[in-house]
């Protein structure tokens, strides 16, 4: 597995003093930023520029709140790969080794220039260091909607601070978007992000809140009403 430190600091940390939910995601994908960099197989079609990653599934457990000034443990490492898709694993330790957060994401190589899967070849494929996973539930990929109706929100648009090197708005930013739409202060235990298409700076986003027993669903349409990302929270 691939490990780095960090350590926390103020601009990690939210209103309520607890850190970010999307700094936590934030640390994560520097951790797997520098594993599928170094990966024997696959680093060197990332470092060329010829490969891009995109995340189509992530799940994000919070087990524990960091503590200011805090050095973290992050590890990650892939578990499974498909050729056409991988199943990474993530875990966040506190300085007692104690678990703050967990994760586990399903994303997919694109080529740079179409946008498109990659199929590794077998013999590549057969080369991606692989590790166990964390001990976790594993969720499914796909999020549902309540039968209930949800509340339409009021639509904002992308913005260019929010978009990331290969164009489109940041995995974790809609971590950040999410939070503007549940009760301040709430406590989550679980965040699972379903991404079906990528949002660009400048488009309208229009977002609708399901409440359920445990927490919520949120889905972000664009203006032809089509669901490019669905989010679940709950609560602790």
């Amino acid at each position: 597995m691939t490990e780095i430190t960090r350590e926390t600091f103020y601009s990690h940390f939210g209103v309520d003093s607890h850190m970010r939910r999307s700094a936590v995601i934030d640390m994560m994908q520097d951790c797997c930023t520098i594993s599928r960099s170094t990966d024997e197989a696959i680093g060197p079609m990332m470092k060329s520029g010829e490969a891009l990653l995109y995340v189509a599934y992530r799940q994000v457990d919070i087990i524990s709140q960091p503590r200011y000034r805090e050095t973290l443990t992050v590890r990650t490492g892939i578990f499974e790969s498909r050729r056409v898709y991988g199943r990474r694993t993530t875990v966040i330790l506190g300085e007692g080794g104690q678990l703050r957060a967990r994760s586990y994401l399903v994303s997919t190589l694109v080529h740079a220039s179409t946008r498109k899967p990659i199929n590794l070849p077998k013999d590549v494929n057969d080369r991606i260091a692989l590790c166990e996973p964390a001990d976790m539930e594993l969720t499914p990929r796909k999020i549902d909607l309540p039968e209930t109706p949800g509340k339409v929100c009021e639509p904002f648009r992308a913005l260019r601070c929010q978009a990331d090197t290969n164009g489109h708005i940041n995995n974790a930013r809609y971590a950040d978007l999410a939070d503007e739409l549940i009760p301040a202060g709430a406590e989550v235990s679980r965040m699972r992000f379903e991404y079906k298409a990528s949002f660009v700076p400048g488009e309208l986003i229009l977002p609708t809140v399901y409440e359920t027993g445990s927490g919520c669903v949120m889905t972000f349409s664009n203006e032809q009403g089509a669901v490019c990302a669905a989010v679940e929270y709950l609560w602790l």
